[in-house]
């Protein structure tokens, strides 16, 4: 690996340490309209847009963010990069769309051909790399866009063909075993692909009418076809979103020209949808992400007739919508951090300095959920979830473990494997002489 410091560029005031932030790639601010020079680069800013602060060097795209939100991994053509604490790694292997999965590894894609491609996976332990897989087949040229699943030890994808139909596959990282879902009538192209907590991909597809709908499908291939879910008169186009464990779909109906258009949520749990706010017309939302506790959506937008686009942020706490990145968006990949844990330039050590239990992610959930924690040394550790009568529900972790940024996730089950009911829990970690204790909601 390569490593080396990157450069900051702060515009503005400094930040706070109890803010929230977003991460995408945004073109420089000299760009001017009508060229074509304008350089890309990873950014973070706040959710006001007061501030922002260029993270990793000219060129470079956003791609994911890990699990506990301490390593963001983007790419400069096909190299592959991972920004951490301040430093960052240029990875002895090149590729496309590198993601986290399940254990901190990422996987990548290589292009053999136009359309056939081989997926690898990287270690970090002993930055090793591995073929796992060849011949994967999309109607993409140069890219292959895949969806990972909540859990992140599968993705789906869908497998070019030469008849009218698409065939939905599932691969399994652990196994290498794939799956054939069911074949989709290629009527329009798939805006996005959402694998939720509940084992159902979700997406948008034309129904009989030839309009978008929302549409779901068991991922264990059980279902010999698709369901439709929505049925509005001016359609339901998904959103896509790098966030897991979501309980509702965000969308927006497109039929509807000259006209602002609605930005749709639909709830997971009970199939009902709701008005988030209005889009104006002419606009084309490109990606979304969720705060923690989804008290705020942030959108992205590109315009008709326009090269870059704009960041929204719409917050259900105040009722209010405010326009935070104008002329700047890619229409790329953004990610929303609680601030807890945020990446940070001015943080030069690869361990954390000080014991800390994070708030779990997301919050409310249901039914799996993340607790986050730091480790600044080696040590015992105990996280017990218990009930609001001190009941202990599930020890999650009770180990000797090694210093680090540490996650675990809990399924809202007891010691015995049973789901519990919804409601408020307490969550507590030992680890030395550390003792710090959380509450979380569980949704049903």
């Amino acid at each position: 690996m390569t490593r080396y410091f990157t450069i900051l560029v702060y515009i503005g005031l400094g930040f706070s340490q109890d803010q929230e932030f977003l991460y995408s790639t945004l073109v420089d601010t000299s760009f001017e309209y009508g060229g074509f020079s304008a350089t890309s680069a990873v950014y973070k800013f706040d959710e006001q847009g007061l501030n922002i602060e260029q993270l990793i060097p000219a060129s470079s795209k956003i791609e994911d963010i890990s699990e506990n939100q301490s390593k963001i991994l983007c790419t400069s053509g096909d190299t592959i990069m991972v920004y951490e604490n301040g430093l960052l790694d240029t990875l002895n292997v090149t590729g496309l769309v590198p993601r986290f999965i399940y254990n901190g590894d990422i996987i990548f894609f290589k292009n053999t051909s136009e359309l056939l491609f081989e997926l690898h996976r990287y270690s970090f332990s002993d930055n090793s790399n591995l073929m796992i897989a060849d011949s994967f087949e999309t109607s993409f040229s140069y890219t292959f866009p895949y969806y990972l699943s909540s859990d992140k030890e599968k993705f789906a994808y869908l497998e070019n063909t030469l008849s009218d139909t698409t065939t939905v596959k599932i691969f399994d990282i652990l196994s290498g075993s794939q799956t054939d879902i069911f074949p989709l009538i290629y009527l329009n192209p798939w805006r996005s692909l959402y694998w939720a907590y509940d084992d159902y991909l979700y997406f948008t597809v034309n129904d009989n009418n030839n309009i978008p709908q929302l549409f779901r499908i068991n991922s264990s291939g059980t279902d010999e076809e698709a369901t439709q879910l929505t049925f509005l008169e001016y359609g339901f186009f998904s959103i896509p979103t790098n966030n897991s464990h979501l309980d509702r779909i965000v969308g927006t109906n497109y039929l509807c020209d000259y006209c602002d258009n609605d930005l749709l949520s639909y709830n997971l749990q009970n199939g009902q949808i709701s008005i988030i706010g209005q889009i104006e017309g002419f606009s084309d939302v490109e990606y979304h992400t969720w705060s923690a506790d989804y008290s705020k959506l942030a959108v992205g937008i590109t315009w008709e007739n326009f090269i870059f686009g704009e960041v929204y942020i719409f917050n259900f706490t105040t009722g209010e919508n405010s326009l935070i990145c104008q002329n700047r968006y890619l229409g790329d990949k953004f990610f929303w951090d609680d601030g807890e844990n945020n990446v940070s330039l001015s943080e030069s050590t690869s361990l954390p300095n000080k014991f800390i239990l994070h708030q779990n992610y997301p919050n409310p959930f249901n039914p799996i959920t993340t607790l986050r924690y730091d480790l600044p040394e080696d040590g015992f550790v105990n996280i017990i979830v218990y009930d609001m009568l001190g009941n202990v529900i599930n020890q999650l972790v009770n180990e000797v473990q090694n210093s680090g940024y540490k996650s675990i996730r809990w399924n809202a089950t007891n010691n015995q494997g049973q789901p519990v009911s919804a409601g408020v829990y307490l969550y507590s970690i030992e680890a030395g002489d550390f003792r710090q204790t959380k509450k979380m909601i569980l949704l049903k």
